[in-house]
């Protein structure tokens, strides 16, 4: 069977020689045209497996190229054996030979049909040339967007420190005038009082009054001032009980005047700066006992839970309150939500707070529900390596 296929199934089927009546011109110039189609088409597979082994990135396709280039490869098989065929009837496997080229062009084209979006969405060199271009443009005006947003920020670092700079001075400055006032004041209403009427001895006291105040906000501003104006030191891992006991010792008078009742749990060991979260809690706890509903006792509840890579430190009274629209803004300088007729205060302590807060990486929110105000400290269980410029020992609270 092998051999009957080979010479072509017997004496009943004739080469193409003879069909071309042996003449050589015409043998030639068919034998001639098929040499050079089959060359052809075993050097295009060649080149494209050439250009897919030489490319530094991998085609997404490169598939669909060794599928053509083995269709390509059968169409020159194809014509080397009509070549054959002009001197031997091998038929039957030419026939074979172009069953299994349409078998392999059909899938050809059925796999590169998809592929025609992906081709046409190629890029010619000229396009590419100019996105290249458009985008070195783009790349420049960020860079030139970067710069300025950098000479932006100097010039906003070096006016907030002339702006800390001015308030530290004005504000040391003040003060002795200030004393001035107070102490005279308060040298009249003790050597003159019974040569003084009700008025004026009304009048004085406004003075004195007056002068303590600004002498507090002087105090508050300097404090608030300092903050980012020397490097600070001091960040340690201690238990926090100690920390808190420390601040408590230091409220000791207003807690015994007014009745307040602290509680809190087992608090672990945070590493922070200890001596500037005594200066937080001692502001969050005089707040909390200053703000108070008339008639009640203060009760403050102090608690802490790890979440994740931080912990969360709450402080909670039994306090009047804030109101939900004014959560956000209690932590801005000078903000009053009540007369200081009402409770004392310059309306800095918890924006000091919020400095300490940031100073550790951390972050300081406030809620409020009919019960009173939790205040929520997030500190970082690791310190971050660098740490802002910060004045802890200057820190004063309100």
């Amino acid at each position: 069977m092998f051999s009957e296929l080979f010479s072509g199934g017997g004496a009943a089927l004739l080469p193409h020689s003879v069909c071309f009546q042996l003449r050589p011109d015409l043998i030639w110039l068919h034998v001639t045209a098929d040499t050079v189609i089959a060359l052809s088409y075993f050097v295009i597979p060649v080149l494209l497996l050439y250009f897919i082994r030489r490319r530094r990135q991998p085609l997404s396709f490169g598939w669909a190229v060794a599928l053509f280039a083995a269709f390509i490869v059968l169409c020159g098989v194809s014509h080397v054996l009509e070549i054959v065929t002009v001197w031997r009837p091998i038929y039957y496997w030419q026939g074979i030979e172009k069953a299994i080229t349409a078998a392999v062009s059909l899938a050809t084209a059925i796999v590169i049909v998809p592929l025609v979006p992906k081709l046409l969405a190629m890029r010619s060199p000229e396009e590419l040339a100019e996105a290249n271009q458009r985008l070195r443009e783009e790349i420049a005006s960020r860079e030139m967007a970067e710069e300025e947003l950098r000479r932006s920020l100097d010039k906003m670092n070096r006016a907030v420190k002339e702006l800390e700079q001015f308030a530290y001075i004005t504000s040391h400055d003040l003060q002795a005038p200030l004393r001035t006032i107070s102490g005279f004041s308060q040298l009249l209403t003790r050597r003159h009082r019974d040569k003084l009427d009700g008025d004026a001895l009304e009048f004085l006291d406004y003075i004195d009054k007056g002068a303590r105040q600004m002498q507090q906000l002087i105090q508050d501003l300097l404090a608030l001032s300092r903050v980012g104006r020397s490097e600070a030191t001091g960040i340690e891992r201690k238990p926090l009980a100690e920390t808190l006991t420390r601040t408590i010792k230091g409220l000791k008078s207003t807690i015994d005047r007014t009745g307040a009742e602290i509680a809190f749990g087992t608090l672990p060991e945070i590493e922070a700066n200890h001596g500037l979260l005594v200066q937080l809690l001692h502001n969050l706890i005089d707040n909390a006992i200053k703000f108070q509903k008339p008639g009640e006792r203060p009760k403050i509840r102090i608690d802490i839970a790890r979440d994740a890579d931080a912990w969360e430190l709450t402080v909670a009274d039994n306090g009047i309150g804030i109101a939900p629209d004014q959560l956000d803004s209690v932590f801005a300088i000078f903000k009053r939500l009540h007369g200081p007729d009402d409770y004392e205060g310059t309306g800095i302590g918890l924006a000091i707070c919020r400095k300490i807060a940031e100073y550790h990486g951390g972050s300081i929110t406030a809620t409020s529900d009919g019960s009173g105000t939790q205040f929520h400290l997030r500190l970082p269980v690791t310190m971050p390596r660098q740490l802002p410029a910060f004045a802890a020992a200057e820190l004063r609270t309100i």
